[in-house]
Order: structure tokens, then C-alpha cells, then sequence
């Protein structure tokens, strides 16, 4: 076969450059509908309207009238954040947020509604920790062992510079900057602020009224050394001249005939003996621990409970009158 001309072959070689340019030229006028794979017709993203943050969108936006606080005036515009920049305003505590369940956080500076100051007399960080199991654990974990009681929310702690509490979801810290002004009015009026929530004190109401309540716990993972228990309230009490802990373990979602299942085959495992008997028609199993002595394990609707430091059976009726039912 012959070859081209001379000529020919030469003037192919000078069109290349023409013909790369031209690529290039048109590769700068690019559709990007063909990049993001949507249809020319949809409106751009600039154009949709601004949305509650994902993280945020399984439950109502924190805060939700956290503006109108009775007695105190906002300063300010309110801070948002969310788990991916979380850590712009607790740098190097974001990560413990976030596994305690965090969705979100609203940080607001407020003074007296009757205040000329131009500078913050006080803030409320509002964290939205998606159920109140999760903000009582933020709660317990950031109060210390003794912290002193305050009647605000559901439960709620002094510190050094205001008052921590919870309601329903919401782990809310509250900061007075004057050390003058009362940290117990400004902590209410957020609360009274704030949604309630149909679970702000389900959680407690299960457990039985035992005798004083010395301490009250909140365990994340791992009670007791076995890794399939989690999110655990513990609380101890003073009865009958001794120190009785119930733990309430499992919660409103969780099936109770698998979490019974994994302790049946936990006790097959170790080896350990159990006892069943019923009280009030009601089954419940006397556990005998080569670790932890001797304990009762009483299945309920919504957890699983189990009595430790007492081997007296009649502790059973205080789970078995209906209303301290689980």
C-alpha cells in the first residue's frame, strides 16, 4: 500500500495543535449537568432553599424558641453547629459528643431584658442529643460524682460558672457571666424556652422506689465487663440498712427477647448457674455470679433490670406492682 505525499503528511502534523486547541477551548465550556448527573432542567443549588442541617433533620431544630426567653434579651446572632465543625467550639471534647449520639448545638449569649449592656451576661449552649437516655448520660458523665442538686429540667446540677440540666433530648449548659446575677432564674427561663418531650422522665419513673437514692450512673458500654450491655442506668440506694444497685439495662426499642437471649448465653458460657421463679405471675431469675455474688436478673416490657447487694427475694414486689413495671 502506498504511502501519502510528503505534503500531506506534513500539513496533518501542523493541524494537530489547531485540533488540540480547539479541545481545549471547548473542554473550558463544559456542561456541568453531564458532572453532577442531574437533568439541565433542575435549578441549581444556590437557588433551593437553605434546610435544618442533615444531622439535624430526624428530630425539630434544637432550640426551638430559644430567641423568646421571659426576662432576657438575645445579643447577638446564635451559633450553630453540627458533627462536622463541633469541634470549632469544643476543640478536642467533639469526638465525645458525637459518640454519646449528638445531632446538634445552638449556643446563645443573652442579658436581662431590661439591661443596656452591650456585652453577654449569659449563654446557654442547647446540645441535641437525639433522646433523653443520651442527654442524661452527657449530663452524669460532665457532673462529677457529687455534684450539687438544682431543680430545673428534669434533672439538672450546679457547676462553678451556672446550672447543667436536661429536658427531653436537650443537654443543656447554661453560663453566668456576673457572678452577682442568679444562675437558678436564668436556667429556668431556658427550660421554660425549650419543647418538653414525652420522655423527659420515662426514663426514671421505671425505676422502683428502693429507699434514699444515694447516686444515680449512666454507663455507655461495657457494664459490668460485658461488652453487649450499653447505655445502662445505674442507681444506688440506702434500704433496709445497706447499699442496694438496680441497674436498668436495654431500653424502648431494643428487643428485650434478644438482650435476654445474649445473658442466657453469657451464663451458658461462664458456666454460671441461674434459678428461675415467679412472683405475681411474673418470671424473674436468681443469678449465681462467680463474679459479681449473687443477683437477681427481672425481665421487663422495655429493660431488663438486675438487683445487685441483696439476696432478700421480697426486693422482687417493688418491680411487680404495676406501676413500676419495665
Amino acid at each position: 500500500m502506498n504511502s501519502p505525499p510528503l505534503i500531506l503528511r506534513i500539513l496533518l502534523l501542523a493541524l494537530l495543535p489547531v485540533i488540540a486547541a480547539v479541545l481545549y477551548a471547548r473542554g473550558q465550556h463544559f456542561d456541568p449537568a453531564l458532572i453532577d448527573f442531574k437533568t439541565v432542567s433542575e435549578k441549581p443549588a444556590e437557588t433551593q432553599p437553605a434546610g435544618p442541617p442533615l444531622e439535624a433533620a430526624a428530630t425539630d431544630k434544637p432550640g426551638t424558641d430559644i430567641k423568646k426567653v421571659a426576662g432576657f434579651r438575645q445579643v447577638g446572632r446564635e451559633q450553630r453547629y453540627v458533627k462536622d465543625n463541633l469541634y470549632e467550639h469544643v476543640n478536642g471534647h467533639a469526638e465525645y459528643f458525637i459518640g454519646a449520639g449528638f445531632l446538634s448545638l445552638t449556643v446563645t449569649d443573652y442579658v436581662k431584658e431590661d439591661s443596656k449592656s452591650v456585652e453577654p451576661e449569659f449563654q446557654a449552649e442547647v446540645f441535641d442529643m437525639g433522646n433523653a437516655i443520651q442527654a442524661f448520660g452527657v449530663l452524669a458523665d460532665e457532673s462529677g460524682d457529687n455534684p450539687q442538686p438544682a431543680s430545673v429540667g428534669a434533672m439538672g446540677y450546679k457547676n462553678s460558672g451556672g446550672i447543667n440540666f436536661i429536658k427531653g433530648r436537650f443537654y443543656v449548659k447554661t453560663t453566668v457571666f456576673d457572678r452577682k446575677i442568679s444562675a437558678l432564674n436564668f436556667a429556668k427561663a431556658i427550660d421554660g424556652s425549650l419543647p418538653g418531650g414525652r420522655d423527659s422522665l420515662a426514663i426514671f419513673s421505671r425505676l422502683p422506689d428502693l429507699g434514699k437514692v444515694e447516686k444515680t450512673r449512666f454507663i455507655r458500654e461495657g457494664y459490668r465487663g460485658l461488652d453487649f450491655l450499653s447505655n445502662v442506668v445505674e442507681r444506688e440506694y440506702t434500704a433496709g440498712g445497706r447499699k442496694v444497685t438496680v441497674a436498668m439495662m436495654g431500653g424502648k426499642g431494643q428487643d428485650m427477647t434478644s438482650l435476654k437471649a445474649l445473658f442466657f448465653d453469657y451464663f451458658r458460657k461462664s458456666a454460671m448457674r441461674y434459678e428461675k421463679a415467679e412472683r405475681q405471675g411474673q418470671e424473674f431469675y436468681r443469678i449465681m455470679d462467680k463474679y459479681e455474688g449473687n443477683w437477681f436478673m427481672i425481665p421487663g416490657r422495655e429493660a431488663i433490670f438486675g438487683v445487685f447487694g441483696t439476696e432478700d427475694e421480697t426486693v422482687v414486689d417493688y418491680f411487680f406492682k404495676g406501676k413500676r413495671r419495665g
